[in-house]
């Protein structure tokens, strides 16, 4: 069965996966017929999603999902037409007909967690069993000229049936001397991909559904900063040659060479290999627009992880993730910041305790956020 199975999603990527990784599905399709087999990405090139028109990229990977749902947005039957002159908006209109069919695509995570999006269009192979064939999954469908809506064969749902789904809690809880959580964030290392805990009634932090992988988390209080930095990566990051010995004098080198909006800004620390190495980086300004409103007699920070990749001897930024961002007030407690290492690489349905006795003692003082 041969139809149009394309993926396009805003801005969603599924990456590090290779044309030959194939994955069990089920494909139903829009005239009420299904059919089992395999599919893989075909090249290289990472599925894109824009998660409900946001200008918000995410990495998913075929690993993570429990269907595709391509849902149907509007369907018209619409005339052919040209413009009469080029460079003119007049049109002229032909004899006939053609479908037209718009998409909404719903991904469903193995954590439970439901996306929705438009996609970009990626071609995957499928594998029947008896044959191969290209499948998309398509953000518009235009028909021919004389089809009806009927005669328009699509794919309607992709189930994963190697998937299962998997909710583990992981939770962040601080005694009292730690001050007043504010924020608890956690870059998906695999993934790269920011997500942030919401305060539980028990009194700690609870992350959504996280997939499986590790995660660096960042904690802020009303006067502590905490964070954890690991070597864990995405997949394309196991290409990548461990950290030469000069690697954080290297990057504090060629980082100031960046574009940013903090003027004031200190790259503190560095984890990874050559492939992605990840750097904490703490940004603070005084004068901005507007500042004398916003943070009278304080300052706007924030506190992000960027990586990094070297090509030959050169070091160059790839991505940078906003872990916190703090509009401090004058008069609000400069907080110091602090490493630990049960913070780097968690894993899903871990349970981070930290007692007083850890204030101040349990980490690696690195700085003051002033």
């Amino acid at each position: 069965m041969k139809s149009i199975l394309m993926i396009m999603v805003g801005l969603l990527s599924i990456a590090g996966l290779a044309a030959d990784e194939w994955y069990p599905v089920r494909v139903e399709f829009s005239d009420g017929k299904a059919q089992d087999g395999k599919v893989a990405i075909l090249g290289t090139r990472p599925l894109t999603f824009n998660l409900g028109g946001l200008n918000y990229q995410r990495k998913i990977l075929l690993d993570d999902i429990l269907s595709i749902d391509q849902v149907v947005e509007s369907q018209t039957m619409n005339r052919p037409w040209a413009y009469k002159e080029n460079g003119k908006s007049e049109r002229e209109y032909f004899d006939g007909q053609y479908p037209f069919i718009n998409f909404l695509t719903v991904i469903t995570l193995t954590s439970g967690e439901i996306l929705k999006g438009h996609i970009v269009s990626l071609p995957m192979r499928f594998d029947s069993g008896k044959d191969r064939s290209k499948l998309f999954l398509p953000r518009q469908i235009k028909g021919e000229v004389g089809q009806t809506m009927k005669q328009i064969v699509y794919p309607t749902r992709l189930v994963f049936r190697h998937a299962k789904m998997s909710v583990p809690d992981t939770l962040v809880k601080l005694a009292p001397d730690w001050g007043t959580v504010q924020t608890v964030a956690a870059l998906d290392c695999r993934r790269e991909n920011v997500c942030f805990a919401s305060a539980g009634k028990d009194g700690a932090w609870h992350f959504p559904a996280l997939l499986p992988g590790r995660y660096d988390l960042v904690v802020l209080t009303s006067k502590y900063v905490l964070f954890g930095l690991s070597d864990a990566g995405p997949d394309s990051a196991s290409a990548g040659q461990p950290l030469p010995a000069d690697a954080l004098s290297a990057l504090q080198k060629v980082f100031p060479l960046t574009d940013d909006f903090f003027k004031d800004r200190w790259l503190l620390e560095v984890s990874g290999n050559t492939a992605f190495a990840k750097t904490l980086v703490y940004g603070r300004r005084t004068s901005y627009y507007d500042a004398h409103k916003i943070t009278p007699g304080g300052y706007l920070w924030h506190l992000e992880i960027w990586s990094w990749h070297r090509a030959e001897s050169e070091w160059k930024i790839d991505r940078r993730y906003i872990m916190l961002r703090r509009k401090q007030q004058a008069g609000e407690a400069v907080r110091k910041l602090y490493q630990f290492d049960r913070l780097a690489g968690v894993k899903p349905g871990a349970v981070l305790e930290f007692k007083a006795e850890d204030v101040e003692h349990g980490g690696k003082f690195i700085r003051t956020l002033n």
